[in-house]
């Protein structure tokens, strides 16, 4: 049962029941048929035993992790369906009401089995999330309150008191073969939260073994090398991989750690967002952009750019990955992801069908929610040159020849300057520490002499 079904008087009834029964229900005993049956003739009246009586026997015999693992929403959905429930609205009982109110103080459920020993924090109500975080209630509304859930972060003409806080910012960045790349960057009082939230929960959630995007102990050369020494590499990229993500998957992983539905909406509020109109506008004037990229734009969704986006998407393409790395072996290949690069690679023997595994991962992409570009679909034979991620992995992964000569020629270049702007060495730096791990000694050594040579002044 959905919390945004209607309310009619069965679900307010069944509501009503779910709280009560759950009410007092980890103190001794209180778990038994008389005890659920005390509370709930307390909530609607005595008069209801007939009927109350064999639907309290009935709980009662559920086992404990059934039980614990019951929102109230969630049991009033079973209580819906039992035969006792219903005869409670025969003609001849006497009429239903709610005489009174029994709260129960909000808790979490338990976590899914396998995740069951991990420390995850007690997130019961917003003020645990709050304090969790490191901020008060009022500073937790202004980030994630009500007002940020409306469709545009500016005044509604109805409504002018109500307004959403910008806090990201929106970064139209030049992509190398045409076109803008989005980059939604939180503000700073909402990226110190995120950073928060990822290491103190996200962090301690386990992903599938097949990522290897931000992922402690697995990088690019991990990716890379795994589909190293292959007869064949077959390499897919989904198209829009954090934008696809939207705020029902992010809510839905939250309320499967157990959390309630307040603390699941302030969580998702705090790490989705919707792109202004006007950014969307200069998109669509670039071109390139459907009526579905745009649309999924609009609607709260994983910004490309937030520290806690890179986890979530992992966490939520869990199943993704799970059903790819089956495929693989049902091919007798290999699978991996970085991000939104997906790499299959196998052997001769048994032969290649790539037409059927390029059907069924189409199919399985689009059944999870993702969709593939297909000018970045490409079946590489170990007789070409063979690359993930811009590593040649023919052999073992290494950079290839042109990547080298251009960042040679590059920094050549500025060696020969006689003052090069401070602010880009440590792009340089990093451009440089990574070509290292993947070029011979004596090419390494000249890399660094060039660097070396660099002026660089403030």
């Amino acid at each position: 049962m959905s919390s945004s079904a209607p309310l009619t008087y069965p679900r307010w009834i069944a509501l009503s029941l779910a709280r009560a029964f759950q009410t007092d229900d980890e103190a001794p005993g209180g778990r038994g048929a008389t005890a659920l049956l005390g509370r709930a003739m307390a909530c609607v009246g005595p008069e209801h035993r007939p009927w109350l009586q064999p639907l309290c026997q009935h709980l009662a015999s559920l086992s404990a992790p059934v039980w614990r693992g019951m929102t109230p929403q969630a049991l009033a959905a079973h209580l819906q369906q039992r035969p006792e429930f219903q005869a409670g609205f025969a003609p001849e009982c006497p009429a239903l009401q709610v005489r009174r109110l029994l709260l129960r103080p909000a808790r979490m459920t338990p976590p899914p089995f396998a995740l069951e020993d991990l420390p995850l924090p007690g997130w019961h109500t917003v003020a645990d999330l709050a304090a969790g975080l490191g901020i008060d209630l009022a500073m937790l509304d202004v980030l994630a309150g009500p007002a940020q859930r409306y469709r545009e972060a500016t005044a509604m003409p109805h409504r002018p008191h109500v307004q959403a806080t910008g806090h990201y910012r929106a970064l139209l960045v030049p992509k190398r073969r045409g076109g803008l790349r989005l980059i939604e960057a939180p503000m700073p009082a909402l990226k110190a939260v995120q950073r928060r939230l990822l290491r103190s929960l996200l962090d301690l959630l386990p992903v599938h073994e097949a990522a290897h995007g931000f992922v402690a102990g697995r990088n690019v050369a991990s990716h890379a090398g795994h589909h190293a020494g292959q007869a064949w590499v077959f390499r897919f990229d989904l198209q829009d991989f954090f934008p696809s993500i939207g705020a029902a998957r992010i809510r839905a992983l939250f309320r499967t750690l157990g959390v309630g539905e307040a603390v699941a909406d302030h969580l998702t509020t705090l790490c989705t967002v919707r792109t202004p109109r006007a950014v969307r506008e200069r998109l669509q004037d670039e071109g390139g952009l459907s009526w579905h990229d745009l649309r999924r734009l609009a609607s709260p969704h994983l910004p490309q750019g937030a520290p806690t986006s890179p986890q979530l998407a992992n966490l939520c393409a869990f199943r993704l990955d799970l059903r790819l790395d089956s495929l693989a072996q049902r091919f007798g290949a290999r699978y991996s992801r970085y991000a939104d690069d997906l790499v299959f690679s196998g052997a001769t023997s048994p032969a290649l069908d790539a037409a059927r595994l390029h059907a069924w991962m189409r199919a399985i992409a689009h059944d999870e929610g993702f969709r593939l570009r297909a000018d970045k679909t490409r079946l590489m034979r170990s007789g070409g040159r063979q690359t993930v991620t811009g590593l040649v992995v023919n052999e073992t992964p290494h950079l290839s020849r042109p990547d080298y000569d251009r960042l040679r020629a590059e920094l050549h270049r500025l060696g020969r300057e006689p003052a090069v702007d401070l602010s880009l060495r440590a792009p340089l730096l990093g451009r440089l520490a990574w070509a290292r791990q993947f070029v011979a000694p004596s090419r390494q050594a000249k890399l660094q002499r060039l660097f070396d040579a660099i002026s660089f002044v403030q």
